[in-house]
């Protein structure tokens, strides 16, 4: 006998974990994949003890960049 009727939902995985995951005063990266040739050519040329903050640098610096260029753009009407 199957326990199941036909046409039921099952759940055959379960959900996966989001790679960026925001909490109250901190965000944490999980298993994120790099794969732009020019972020990691740059990141090669950081000693592997400082990695982590050369990224939480380059992350500052370019939200920064990006908040700038929104307050340049004209406002739609």
């Amino acid at each position: 006998m199957n326990p199941t009727p036909l046409g039921a939902l099952v759940t055959v995985a379960t959900p996966v974990q989001a790679h960026v995951e925001l909490q109250s005063s901190k965000m944490v990266i999980h298993e994120l994949a790099v794969e732009r040739p020019d972020i990691l050519e740059y990141i090669r040329t950081i000693s592997p003890d400082k990695m982590e903050i050369a990224l939480v640098h380059a992350i500052e610096v370019g939200v920064m960049e990006i908040m700038a260029r929104k307050r340049r753009l004209p406002k739609a009407s």
